[in-house]
């Protein structure tokens, strides 16, 4: 058997191996229907097979236009036309859309016919490195009369470099100018002014030093007013996106008087038209396409409490503003509270917390969703929001046809306070607000249809189901627990178990969503209580650690560890624990779940407040004390001493 020549056998592998590879990254030709997110259209692009997925690779074009659709009304049309490489937009690119109108007239150029075509027509035009903008991009939006460019409505010009946008960028519109200065970094930088088209001289100027926006000056009939905006001596910057979190910031930041910063409208208005463009790409692929200006603005972190009680919030603001949604838009409700002076208060009621409540929560919520409130001190923040004071828990609203007022306020308002300048303050805010109006609700449940009241309950039960299963996932899980606790949280299962008995055994539907909401809360407050006493451990070995010095010893030359304040200690661990726990396993009932749970984290943050406090007196009098209602009652003295 003749074998073959490793000379030439190699070779021939090589070749072979070349070969397929080749024809796996072959283009292909694609021409069909395609659509690309709400763009359904006619598209003609190339591909390529890598790693078994259909990869955009060449040429790429998808349109839209619809001449009968025209004929009969309006058209909206599209093109989107570029290259991909390998997946990835690349080279120039034209984006266009449009919506037309025609008077139907027509014209015969070269033996064919057009039909003439008014409205308003959007081009996005200019190369793309890797998805980002490069070197020099135009918007621009053109009204159209009978085919010809009649105005042109906006235009703005931006360099890229890669991204990143450089010197100077134009923004216009058909009456004013906006022009501005970015650094290498995509940092703003100098004066960016405002003009009119008619008349050069500057109406708005925003003066910025490496991204810091320092002032702004508005011209105007009745003179020159200076804006001061940020300061430049403060501990932390940051920089961050000039985006619609920044215009939202400077909004809230500034004072403007009777109008709007004309330059933050120009701005917010080319973002949304980048956004237009990298709303396309994202869908053909990943794609940054943004304008990508940067700016510096002072910094103030926030800590853990601060995030999680963002996020409550937020959550306790949703629900209220489903709440006064569903019954400041309900139409029998509307009809009702005409002739019903009683629902025409508790419609009212739930107007007033809307507005005092809801309306600054929400600026919150979008501030926090934007991911700005770090870059505004809080209390600033909160003034701002509130500029007349936090609205009280107690609320005049207007009670009947003669305009008489009535307070409303929820039968557990004295539990809450809000007068502090924090975030706590705020989800308290929040928390009344939600409660009030699940109380308006709930009070206004006998005057809503019946259809209305089974919805309420299908999702009241909903709620209680679920509610109910993570109560017991979390009770399942327990090992490691001192057998005191495992039967106090065995005593939380009685209690929720009781409540949904009782519930369920009710039979008329108002009494059955009224006493539900009370379920609802009662099954939240044990979920809290479950928590505090499954971390009862850890938050002991926490106080012990916090009451733990190094000394030094000098006849065993080493340093040893020391419990100080040992008297406190004792009266936590030894009267006040033991008591929380049997409380919990004897007397724990639906009314007692979250003011029991308060005691405890109220104590537990006591504790640790007194580590530095000077508690000599405290100490004196806690020798002989076993009575943990006395213990209680001496260690809110101490800590109302400390904070006075």
């Amino acid at each position: 058997m003749i074998q073959p020549s490793k000379k030439w056998l190699f070779p021939v592998i090589l070749f072979l191996a070349f070969t397929l590879q080749s024809l796996g990254q072959e283009l292909k030709r694609y021409e069909g229907p395609l659509q690309i997110g709400p763009y359904s259209g006619k598209a003609i692009y190339q591909y390529s097979i890598i790693d078994l997925d259909t990869t955009y690779d060449g040429d790429f074009q998808l349109q839209k236009s619809n001449l009968e659709t025209l004929m009969e009304n309006e058209d909206s049309s599209f093109r989107f036309k570029g290259f991909f490489d390998e997946g990835v937009a690349n080279g120039p690119w034209e984006f266009q859309f449009g919506e037309f109108q025609t008077n139907s007239q027509t014209q015969v150029v070269d033996n064919e016919y057009r039909v003439l075509v008014s409205g308003v027509q959007e081009i996005g035009a200019g190369n793309l490195d890797q998805g980002a903008p490069d070197g020099e991009w135009t918007y621009t939006i053109n009204k159209i009369n009978d085919s010809e460019i009649d105005k042109i409505l906006f235009k703005s010009t931006i360099s890229f470099d890669k991204g990143v946008p450089q010197q100077n960028f134009q923004i216009e519109n058909d009456s004013s100018v906006l022009v501005g200065r970015l650094l290498r970094d995509g940092l703003a930088h100098d004066e960016w002014s405002f003009y009119g088209t008619e008349n050069v001289e500057d109406i708005e100027d925003w003066f910025f030093d490496d991204g810091l926006l320092r002032s702004i000056q508005l011209k105007s009939e009745n003179g020159t007013e200076d804006i001061e905006v940020f300061n430049a001596n403060l501990p932390n910057y940051q920089v961050t996106a000039l985006n619609e979190g920044y215009i939202t910031l400077l909004r809230s930041a500034i004072n403007l008087g009777n109008g709007e910063s004309h330059i933050a409208r120009m701005l917010a208005q080319n973002l949304g038209h980048y956004q237009k463009i990298n709303s396309v790409l994202d869908h053909l692929g990943n794609s940054n396409f943004k304008p990508n200006m940067k700016v510096r603005v002072p910094f103030f972190p926030l800590d853990s409490l601060q995030n999680k009680t963002l996020k409550k919030i937020i959550t306790d603001y949703e629900s209220a503003a489903r709440l006064s949604q569903t019954i400041l838009e309900n139409s029998h409700l509307n009809i009702v509270k005409r002739s019903d002076p009683e629902a025409l208060f508790y419609y009212n009621a739930a107007a007033k917390i809307d507005t005092a409540f809801l309306k600054p929560l929400g600026t919150l919520v979008k501030h926090t969703k934007l991911d700005i409130v770090q870059y505004q001190q809080i209390p600033e923040l909160l003034n701002r929001l509130w500029p007349n004071g936090k609205p009280g828990t107690k609320l005049l609203v207007v009670a009947n046809e003669k305009e008489e007022m009535r307070e409303f306020s929820l039968p557990s308002s004295d539990e809450f306070e809000y007068e502090s300048n924090d975030l706590l303050s705020v989800s308290a805010m929040a928390t009344y607000a939600k409660m009030s109006l699940e109380f308006i609700k709930g009070s206004l449940a006998s005057r809503l249809t019946n259809e209305e009241q089974l919805q309420m309950l299908n999702g009241l039960e909903e709620e209680l189901i679920e509610l109910n299963n993570a109560l017991e996932k979390q009770l399942d899980s327990v090992s490691g627990l001192p057998s005191d606790h495992i039967k106090a949280l065995s005593q939380i299962k009685n209690v929720a178990d009781s409540s949904l008995t009782t519930y369920a055994d009710i039979k008329k539907t108002d009494k059955k969503l009224e006493y539900g909401k009370g379920v609802k809360t009662c099954l939240l407050q044990l979920r809290s209580l479950a928590t505090t006493i499954k971390e009862l451990p850890e938050r002991s070995k926490m106080i012990q650690k916090e009451y733990t010095d190094a000394v030094w010893n000098p006849f065993m030359a080493n340093v040893m560890e020391e419990e100080v304040k040992k008297r406190i200690i004792s009266a936590y661990e030894d009267v006040l624990t033991p008591y929380f726990i049997n409380t919990v396993r004897e007397e724990l009932s639906c009314d007692n779940a979250g003011v029991l749970n308060g005691q405890i984290v109220d104590t537990q943050q006591i504790i640790m407040d007194l580590r530095y406090a000077d508690t000599r007196k405290l100490e004196r009098k806690l020798r002989r004390e076993k009575r943990p209602a006395e213990v209680i009652k001496l260690l809110n003295e101490q800590s109302n001493l400390k904070n006075q």
